[in-house]
């Protein structure tokens, strides 16, 4: 999906129809903290069972509950361009450098089906990863708002809200520890996209006719699925989120 493009797009037909705009641009630029607050459904499916005597795969065994991956947060880079429409209201495109989060096991009472002797094996190696970083995965996630802002333009502070539409593009890889624990092969993780409804809330500290401090808050709804694949084995799992974004920026009008 082209979400970027169309978005893009649409935040230029809507400066373009505000011939009412009392003022032009402002660029913002800062750091921001993401905790997507996000632990995956069971994973479900099979898990390949490494023998090392033989050093290879031997079978597998089936996963139905209990094995679950957790995002954690990062900071990143934040960038994004408003166009005044009047006085209170304006339309922002929220960018940033593209974060790149670790993501971790989560054991919760696995529950695994197959010979006992795969079974107790492969148990024993997820115990040993618990908690471990088995995963990357980068996200992108152009946002575009409308926001609302209380007061007027002579005031020092003013808080301000928005509402708008989030779509999230994720890219997803295995990290050492991760290969090690299926041991089969090249490891091949898919993450589909998301697109949703975002808001976020915020207060300005003018600090002359041009300059401000920004200090905001952003939520968004994102859900997406995730499979992973080895020569052997497959395991599907959802995520659904709404991930806390806390922003500080410089930002400069003109």
């Amino acid at each position: 999906m082209k979400f970027l493009p169309v978005t893009l797009s649409l935040a230029a037909t809507l400066v373009a129809s505000s011939a009412l705009a009392q003022s032009g641009y402002t660029i913002k630029l800062g750091v921001g903290t993401i905790d997507p607050r996000a632990t995956s459904s069971d994973l479900k499916g099979t898990l390949p069972v490494y023998n090392p005597q033989v050093q290879q795969v031997i079978g597998t065994v089936g996963v139905s509950s209990g094995v679950q991956l957790e995002v954690q947060r990062q900071d990143t880079l934040m960038f994004s361009i408003e166009r005044a429409l009047n006085e209170q209201w304006a339309v922002e495109l929220r960018l940033g450098y593209p974060p790149k989060h670790d993501v971790k096991l989560r054991l919760k009472d696995p529950v695994l089906t197959g010979p006992g002797p795969y079974v107790a094996g492969v148990q024993a190696k997820l115990a040993a990863n618990d908690g471990l970083v088995v995963a990357g995965v980068r996200q992108w996630a152009p946002t575009l708002f409308l926001n609302y802002k209380f007061g007027d333009k002579t005031s020092v502070l003013r808080p301000w809200v928005g509402v708008g539409v989030n779509h999230t593009t994720f890219k997803s890889s295995t990290t050492a520890v991760g290969n090690e624990l299926y041991h089969d092969g090249v490891v091949r993780v898919k993450l589909s996209d998301s697109t949703g409804l975002a808001f976020q809330t915020g207060l300005t500290y003018q600090l002359d006719q041009n300059w401000s401090l920004q200090a905001s808050w952003m939520t968004a709804a994102v859900k997406h699925r995730l499979s992973t694949y080895t020569d052997q084995s497959a395991q599907k799992a959802t995520y659904r989120f709404h991930p806390s974004v806390f922003t500080a920026v410089v930002a400069y009008s003109y």
